[in-house]
């Protein structure tokens, strides 16, 4: 199949602004660990970047007391929201600026952490957000930026970029660039376990969609596979046990880990059709990012597997498929086991909220996002995209051109 012109680009961009993985705590009280780091490292004047919930229910509480007892002036900015906008970024953009913090720690799920992201560069870019959005965009080094996901899915914690809405539009921009990825990370299943199981569901299989996407992008690495694979075991044995029991930290940690790994892939890989339709569906309908890529990925698996259908049977055997089988029908298998996974966490087969006056709209904008910034392995033309659109709408998983 052709590639998309991207491809080159994505390959020099790998090369020549190689993908650094920050430093990773993990486990009860790395939080913690976090910031004992941060402080040690002279960054006393934090602006915090988290959610009202986590306030609300005290679940920062320690964290406070341990900064204030470090001599820390803790700035506060909770107004992130999900499929955040430049409104909200400009917010706490003047809230560091105001209070002339000196660094950024962010505590939250995916929202919460790339407006964090973008708030770090523009406080030492003296730039307006316009001029940020892009690719190599961010000129002088962010302000320290540390990073504590409390969802396990977005890859947030390890990836170059943002992705942000014009507040005006709410049209999907991206930021992508190096001085993005955080200076550390810390992987606490405490901040998990009260995660709904909803949303555990819908974050781990955002998670499964960065690994697969990274794992068939013709822009993939061996470590990038190594990280895709590795994600993709975690979540098919342990996202079902966080789902049943978010109390489980083991589960709950090595989702995260996946997630991590996932998204380190994915942003040296590039991602694929599943983010390219989903993130226009939740530019329409609002629709949480993740949980659209979840209903999204198995029509897409399916457009791509005569493409793919040696990296499915692939992992089909990682998965533990008989490897004397045909390449046709452990890629068949692998498609059903993602089919399975989902019904097992609850993800439904449909999104009621599309409405086909936008399909048109959708298709061109999510073919045009995935030829000017994905490495497919299969180029999907509009049609096909819309396609794709009425099975979601209809719960019909199974696609007339696959």
């Amino acid at each position: 199949m052709l590639a998309t012109p991207v491809t080159y680009a994505l390959k020099a961009l790998s090369t020549f602004y190689p993908v650094q993985k920050p430093l990773v705590l993990s486990g009860s009280g790395s939080t913690q660990k976090l910031a004992d780091l941060m402080v040690a490292a002279g960054q006393k004047r934090p602006l915090l970047v988290t959610d009202r919930f986590l306030l609300e229910n005290n679940k920062l509480d320690a964290l406070f007391a341990q900064l204030d007892g470090q001599g820390c002036e803790v700035t506060i900015f909770d107004g992130s929201i999900p499929n955040p906008t430049t409104a909200e970024v400009a917010e706490g953009l003047q809230l560091s600026l105001d209070k002339n913090c000196d660094s950024v720690l962010a505590i939250g799920g995916g929202s919460v952490i790339d407006v964090a992201k973008v708030i770090a560069a523009a406080s030492t870019n003296n730039a307006n957000l316009k001029k940020l959005a892009g690719i190599l965009k961010v000129k002088k080094a962010p302000l320290p930026f540390y990073v504590v996901p409390t969802t396990s899915g977005t890859g947030s914690e390890v990836t170059n970029a943002a992705v942000i809405g014009d507040a005006k539009t709410h049209k999907k921009q991206f930021f992508v660039d190096p001085k993005y990825i955080p200076i550390a990370t810390a992987l606490d299943p405490q901040l998990l376990k009260t995660l709904p199981p909803q949303m555990t569901a819908a974050v781990g299989m955002d998670a499964l969609t960065h690994a697969i996407e990274a794992y068939t992008s013709r822009n993939n690495f061996d470590d990038t596979d190594r990280d895709a694979a590795m994600a993709i075991k975690l979540l098919f044995g342990y996202l079902p046990v966080a789902y049943e029991d978010g109390g489980n930290l083991r589960a709950r940690e090595l989702v995260s880990q996946a997630a991590f790994l996932a998204g380190y892939a994915f942003t040296k890989s590039s991602l694929g059709y599943v983010h390219a339709i989903s993130h226009q569906i939740s530019a329409h309908y609002n629709t949480p990012h993740g949980l659209a890529n979840a209903v999204i990925l198995p029509r897409v698996l399916r457009f791509n597997k005569k493409a793919c259908a040696d990296r499915y049977a692939k992992l089909e055997v990682l998965l533990g498929g008989d490897s004397s089988e045909n390449t046709e029908l452990l890629a068949e298998k692998f498609i059903q086991r993602v089919d399975l996974l989902a019904d097992t966490v609850g993800i439904p087969t449909k999104l009621d909220e599309l409405k086909e006056k936008d399909y048109q709209k959708i298709a061109k904008d999510a073919a045009s996002e995935a030829w000017s910034s994905y490495a497919v392995p299969k180029v999907m033309r509009r049609k096909e995209v819309e396609a794709i659109l009425y099975s979601v709408k209809s719960g019909q998983r199974d696609l007339p051109f696959a």
